[in-house]
């Protein structure tokens, strides 16, 4: 573990320089063989990296998946606004952001979560504190919840189940069908069938359905087998739906991964049970603070919505947070390790959290250079 400075030795954070670069790059990831993903087949990831430079050298980092959007372009749009600022201006930097082109907000806002996180990574490389000393740590071990299915057959979850089981992992997340009843039937009775009484399992239903009729079949299968949540049985902005389909099963359902800040968490919140924050989206680390205080508040859990490393740093300070959620390597859902130069920890079913200066991002951008489709720079280069 590395071993940090005491708050009272750690540089002193408002002295730290201003952001003199932004570097972006579109990497893509090609999986080992096509996944499926509710109804839609994947072929490959892709993700977009960030890194922001300040004067004396200290770097930052983000990372976000691209999801189909134009992300290197809004982080670029939004990236002159932190040019100029330091770390310790990072709020000063999202209001200006946020502030140039209101109609814009809603989209520009993923852009400015990868510009916030580097922001804060910066601050703890600068300061020599990991994110969870910053923000206050409660706790230095966290669960994992890794993710199974993406169109696996049914005995092939179960065995993957097993083996989850038996490394330590005490909540489960199978990705199901949502359009195809006697298949997801068949893959929840293999699934509860293969884990012992004391590990849980979810669903993830991501977004299959338009009504509460449609949900209704799905939902009551899960429920019968005992499921802990059900996740995005619509989209985040059904929240009426949510709510309504909230009050008639027994299983807390689990929104949230695309909201994009805390107005958006506030009408889940009060629909849901569960959130699902993503730091890459609802506003960066500061967002995702601003969604925990709000979960924290009208006692919701949360489980943040992949990148484990990262989120960990956060379920570390909030005990609201019941378990981060990781695709690990073997399922090939998430190749995200091929970037990293220090994967996440994980021991008994538990993330270790890192104590290294800044927010656990740790990609090798050179090594990601052997994927980037395109790459673009704003101020100076090192």
């Amino acid at each position: 573990m590395t071993k940090r400075p005491a708050l009272s030795d750690a540089p002193d954070a408002a002295a730290l320089p201003a952001v003199t670069a932004v570097e972006a790059m579109h990497c893509r990831i090609p999986f080992p063989s096509p996944l499926q993903l509710g109804k839609l087949h994947m072929t490959h990831r892709d993700y977009v990296l960030l890194r922001i430079r300040l004067a004396d050298g200290t770097t930052g980092h983000a990372v976000g998946f691209e999801r189909g959007l134009p992300l290197l372009d809004l982080a670029m749009r939004v990236a002159p606004f932190y040019v100029g600022r330091s770390p310790a201006q990072r709020a000063a930097a999202r209001l200006a952001a946020e502030a140039a082109a209101p109609p814009a907000r809603a989209v520009l806002m993923r852009g400015i979560s990868l510009l916030d996180i580097a922001m804060w990574d910066a601050l703890g490389r600068g300061t020599g504190l990991p994110l969870h000393a910053l923000i206050g740590s409660a706790r230095q071990h966290v669960p994992v919840m890794p993710v199974v299915g993406y169109g696996a057959s049914a005995q092939a979850v179960a065995e993957q189940c097993r083996d989850l089981a038996a490394r330590g992992f005490r909540t489960i997340k199978v990705m199901i069908n949502g359009s195809d009843l006697a298949a997801d039937t068949a893959l929840l009775e293999a699934v509860r069938k293969a884990l012992p009484d004391e590990v849980a399992f979810g669903i993830d239903a991501h977004w299959s359905w338009k009504t509460i009729g449609d949900a209704l079949p799905t939902c009551r299968l899960a429920e019968g087998l005992g499921a802990v949540f059900i996740e995005d049985p619509f989209l985040p902005q059904q929240w009426r739906n949510v709510a309504e389909l909230e009050a008639r099963i027994g299983v807390p359902l689990a929104v949230g991964e695309d909201v994009i800040d805390r107005y958006g968490f506030r009408d889940l919140a009060e629909a849901a049970r569960i959130l699902r924050i993503d730091a890459s989206v609802s506003g960066g680390l500061t967002g995702a603070i601003e969604a925990l205080h709000l979960a924290t508040i009208m006692d919701r859990e949360v489980i943040p919505h992949v990148f484990p490393a990262l989120h960990g740093q956060l379920a570390a300070a909030f005990p609201a947070v019941r378990c981060v959620e990781m695709i690990l390597p073997e399922v090939g859902a998430d190749p995200i390790d091929r970037l990293f130069s220090d994967p996440a920890r994980v021991e008994d079913g538990d993330l270790v959290v890192s104590d290294a200066p800044g927010a656990a991002i740790t990609f090798d951008w050179d090594k990601a250079a052997a994927f980037a489709l395109r790459s673009e720079t704003l101020g100076e280069r090192a």
